[in-house]
């Protein structure tokens, strides 16, 4: 029974986000003017469908909950003498069209992080303990239980952001500065002759005096007002793209973390891993799947938004579009690859749960 509830509520967050996309590609495209022909919540044979007088456009319900779409008129050949057809509109609202979907994620996931950040918080990093005796000498007013807000200029909202500043800030010769807060005040702090491996170790002194640490470090929950919330939602996000990028990278150009990837299968285990775990992990995996589907389709490749809005860059261009048969054909072919790619996936997820690896 645990296992049903596991994929229904796995296949339900999954295709509220995907629906979420095409929504967004379904009402910018209707204010454009594009004549749309379907909005479908699932795939496959219909359960439930009905065309409103009002628009004209089927609405429908189908019976494989692993997603939905939006189908346009003339989205894939030309069409002449309907100004509504997808391809016939200007390019700027095609262009705000394909682009609206991955935004109405990236709106999805802002929400679903604020959320987050007021109703569970998320770490910080605060003094855990100092060197009362060094302090004196030195002439420092570090308390246990003061939160580091900024490590060599750059600013620390989470615990995570800590050895990213260290690394950027490029400090060779061990001399760093600190901002801890108290009270609501900012205090700064330098510090010599430590190693940015020491530095990027949350755990370990910061400095040393006779052996014992200056300063231990923990991390604490710190929860989060609503303003603040939102607007921290979008850094914290943007260091999640950030991670995402690096791990893309690595992943194109070294081959690293391809045991990582998960298809189908594996997302729905992992949301019904964080199903299991309680609200807070859904609504991490939740926020972070949908960043993950707005930054996906944003890749210029074909068959997905940032394919499509690449040809329209190319059409901008030669003050032409390219041909649609030959536009449909690379289309084609990438959503075969695509296609293929599930199904490699999804061999990997399954062949992963069989042997029970992680």
């Amino acid at each position: 029974m645990d296992i049903v509830i596991t994929i229904i509520a796995g296949l339900l967050i999954l295709t509220v986000l995907v629906v979420a996309h095409e929504f967004g590609h379904f009402s910018v495209g209707k204010a454009c003017g594009i004549r749309i022909e379907e909005f479908s919540v699932g795939f496959g044979p219909k359960l439930l469908s009905k065309i409103r007088k009002k628009d004209q456009i089927r609405y429908s319900i189908r019976a494989l909950p692993l997603g939905g779409y939006v189908q346009f008129y003339g989205e894939d050949e030309e069409v002449e003498g309907e100004p509504r057809a997808f391809n016939n509109r200007p390019p700027w609202q095609r262009f705000l069209t394909l682009l609206a979907g991955p935004m109405m994620n990236v709106v999805v996931a802002i929400v679903v992080t604020a959320v987050l950040l007021m109703s569970f918080g998320d770490y910080v990093y605060v003094v855990n303990s100092t060197n009362s005796q060094a302090m004196e000498e030195l002439g420092f007013d570090i308390q246990p239980g003061d939160r580091v807000v900024e490590v060599n200029g750059k600013r620390i909202d989470f615990a995570m952001e800590v050895s990213m500043a260290s690394l950027q800030a490029g400090e060779e010769n061990g001399t760093y500065s600190m901002g801890l807060e108290r009270d609501g005040v900012v205090r700064y702090f330098s510090f010599n002759g430590v190693s940015q491996e020491e530095m990027e170790n949350a755990e370990n002194s910061k400095s040393q005096s006779e052996g014992e640490p200056l300063l231990k470090w923990e991390t604490v929950r710190r929860h989060f007002g609503f303003f603040e919330a939102l607007g921290l939602s979008f850094k914290w996000l943007f260091l999640i793209v950030g991670q995402m990028l690096d791990f893309l990278a690595g992943l194109i150009f070294h081959g690293k973390g391809t045991g990582d990837v998960a298809g189908f299968v594996g997302t729905i285990a992992i949301i019904g891993e964080a199903v299991r775990s309680g609200m807070e992990t859904v609504l991490r995996i939740t926020a972070l799947l949908s960043i993950n589907l707005a930054v996906m389709n944003l890749l210029p490749l074909p068959a997905l938004d940032g394919g499509r809005i690449l040809f329209l860059g190319i059409e901008k261009l030669r003050g032409k579009p390219i041909s649609r048969k030959v536009e449909g054909y690379i289309n084609m072919i990438g959503l075969l690859a695509l296609f293929g790619l599930m199904i490699l996936l999804t061999y990997q997820d399954i062949a992963r749960l069989i042997t029970g690896g992680a």
